[in-house]
């Protein structure tokens, strides 16, 4: 991919360079590792350093840790096996700290057949800030309004279809189309975007779960539970270290499950409960290291242990994690803040305890629950 314009064009006058870097969006050109070549000077001036100074970086040093994990896991690989990639939400950090939401256009530029450098189009955006304002807005003078048992009551039952129907009919729609996908003889980057979609399905489901529960807790109706002490337990958790082995094929996960005594507890609540643990674990803990689960009956107690290697959470940060919207941790950073709070709503519905260790040797959750009512 050749430089931005550097000659004036003869008849008009026009230096295309000077355009490039006075453009009114930002404009970044990087190799295809995201190591940036150029930076305009629109885009040095929302950063708050010069342009220089931006060469050599990674376009993904400039996002906090969220954004850096969404890039790398997704954006980057969908570019190179799509070529392009429109309208992603991002928020940049700039030389202050202070974070810039902006959306992205990227364009992978050809040599041989082989995307060997980006073009980022980087717009602004503050529309999306006023409409996210707009619904915090829309929120409040709803929560003003409802002040009866009637009106919380219809309030619950209408989030809660459009959790339980516009959402979830769509994507049940979009994993069926992707399992009759993965049936086809396809090639190898279909088949890796097939596997892409897959993921996202799981992580869209459990989000939606996650939601609809803390909806449910704050609206009256509480964590719902079916116990039943008939069926086993450990093919539900079975199944759930399987799905996100899926997600995550790279990393390592060591399960001992050694459940012999029937366990009285709703067990789809209870591989729910695994697999936010279970997912914070992979999210958070160390790429190269594995993740432990330990499932058993001991005693009286069905105790589940999820444990990862890495860095230590604060001391501060363990007095606060399961609540919700919780991000007082840089590496915590990502997704709603609502997993673990979930996961020790059902740790309290089964009269069980959810608690978090953590130190230089591994982050461990145990849940705790007796066996019997």
């Amino acid at each position: 991919m050749s430089e931005p314009g550097a000659k004036a064009f003869p008849d008009a006058g026009i230096d295309f360079r000077q355009l490039f870097d006075a453009a009114p969006c930002g404009y970044v050109l990087a190799e295809r590792d995201g190591r940036i070549i150029r930076a305009n000077g629109t885009f040095a001036a929302w950063i708050g350093r010069p342009a220089e100074q931006l060469v050599g970086q990674r376009f993904s040093d400039l996002l906090p840790i969220a954004g850096k994990i969404f890039y790398e896991t997704h954006f980057a690989p969908t570019l190179h096996m799509l070529g392009s990639f429109s309208e992603v939400a991002f928020d940049l950090v700039d030389a202050s700290g202070e974070r810039l939401p902006v959306l992205v256009n990227a364009t992978g530029g050809l040599h041989d057949g082989e995307h060997v450098q980006i073009l980022l189009a980087i717009f602004r955006a503050t529309q999306r800030r006023h409409y996210e304002q707009g619904l915090l807005d829309a929120r409040d003078k709803a929560e003003a309004t409802v002040v009866s048992e009637r009106a919380t009551s219809e309030l619950r039952e209408q989030f809660i279809a459009v959790l339980g129907h516009d959402l979830r009919n769509p994507i049940a729609s979009i994993a069926s189309g992707i399992h009759m996908l993965a049936k086809e003889t396809l090639s190898q980057r279909g088949s890796r975007v097939v596997e892409l979609m897959g993921g996202s399905v799981l992580r869209a489901t459990a989000l939606i779960d996650n939601v609809l529960d803390f909806a449910r807790g704050r609206l009256g109706g509480g964590i719902t539970l079916d116990r039943d002490a008939e069926e086993p337990l450990e093919p539900v958790l079975r199944q759930v270290v399987a799905e996100l082995r899926s997600i995550s094929p790279k990393q390592t996960i060591e399960t001992r499950f050694d459940l012999n005594e029937p366990v009285d507890c709703d067990r789809m609540r209870i591989g729910q409960l695994l697999s936010n643990l279970l997912g914070n674990a992979l999210t958070h803990g160390a790429k190269d290291q594995p993740v432990a689960v330990e499932a058993s009956t001991a005693g009286d107690e069905l105790v589940i242990a999820v444990s990862n290697a890495g860095q230590p959470i604060p001391a501060e940060a363990l007095e606060k994690l399961f609540q919700p919207f919780f991000r007082g941790d840089e590496r915590l950073k990502q997704g709603l803040g609502l997993g673990l709070h979930i996961a020790s709503e059902i740790a309290r519905a089964h009269n069980g305890t959810l608690v978090a260790r953590s130190d230089a040797v591994a982050t461990t959750f145990i849940f705790t629950m007796p066996l019997a009512i």
